[in-house]
């Protein structure tokens, strides 16, 4: 049932105590975990909040029979600060759960073994949460971890998407024997913090930036941006004075701009 569920439950003690720590649990601190299995990283995070005060941990898990575990483990009144286990999907529920928070104006953070066919709409979902989380601490998939946290000469649509809202930052590299079962590919630990400036709602035109410039990543700034509504109008004049403001040739390539450049770009097709 569980492989179905695409989720390889990770065994190495080490990396398990690295990733509770990572959370960096305070005191009053809210931790979301997704996924958490059998409750072998919700035990290290337990022991984590343990030296402070009221810390309350929320899991979310898919898996019906490892539920009736983890309740047995963790549920309330235990004193394990496990003050929720909420049965489902994370992409559904985890919007629902933030939803409450955000109505106490409490800060949160999400830790999480991400199963590697969600992690593109999780990072999705989050980005779009009014009440984003303070940072997400996630394993997922290394080359997925990669991308994400992708800079100049390498960027692409996934770490403009991602970056548009986070500072990105690569912890540690997992070898799949570190599972088990062990997945086909290697895994990272990836640290994502929401930036000051992260928007409330998404902004549709600055997507609608992105897309078009990766559209066809092998292909130039001039060429790929051609494709976009709000350039096409733009005279040739217009486009250069456009180029030489967020300081690219026409023949760059899109996984050369930096993410304030992207965001430049956005500003001078949708705003002036």
């Amino acid at each position: 049932m569980r492989q179905k569920l695409g989720q390889h439950f990770l065994t190495d003690l080490n990396i398990l105590k690295k990733i509770a720590s990572y959370a960096n649990v305070k005191e009053n601190d809210v931790v979301i975990e997704i996924g958490p299995g059998h409750g072998e990283l919700t035990e290290h995070i337990v022991r984590e909040a343990s030296h402070r005060t009221n810390v309350k941990i929320i899991l979310i898990e898919k898996d019906e029979p490892l539920i009736v575990k983890l309740q047995t483990r963790f549920a309330p009144p235990l004193k394990s600060g496990v003050v929720g286990i909420f049965g489902g999907d994370a992409l559904t529920l985890l919007p629902q759960i933030v939803d409450g928070l955000a109505q106490t104006k409490q800060s949160y953070k999400i830790v999480g073994n991400i199963p590697y066919y969600i992690t593109g709409f999780l990072f999705r979902v989050i980005g779009e949460l009014a009440h984003k989380p303070s940072q997400c601490i996630f394993l997922i998939q290394k080359e997925v971890a990669e991308r994400a946290s992708a800079r100049p000469p390498n960027m692409n649509l996934l770490a403009a998407s991602v970056q548009y809202w986070a500072d990105t930052e690569m912890l540690d590299f997992v070898p799949k024997d570190s599972f088990n079962p062990p997945p086909e590919v290697d895994s990272a630990v990836i640290r994502l913090v929401t930036k000051d400036s992260a928007p409330v709602t998404p902004d549709i035109q600055y997507f609608d930036c992105v897309k078009s410039l990766f559209k066809q990543p092998r292909k130039n700034l001039l060429n790929n941006l051609k494709g976009n509504t709000a350039f096409a109008k733009l005279s040739s004049e217009d486009a250069q004075k456009i180029f030489s403001a967020i300081g690219h040739k026409p023949t760059d390539r899109p996984q050369d701009m930096h993410i304030e450049s992207i965001l430049l770009l956005t500003h001078l097709l949708y705003n002036e």
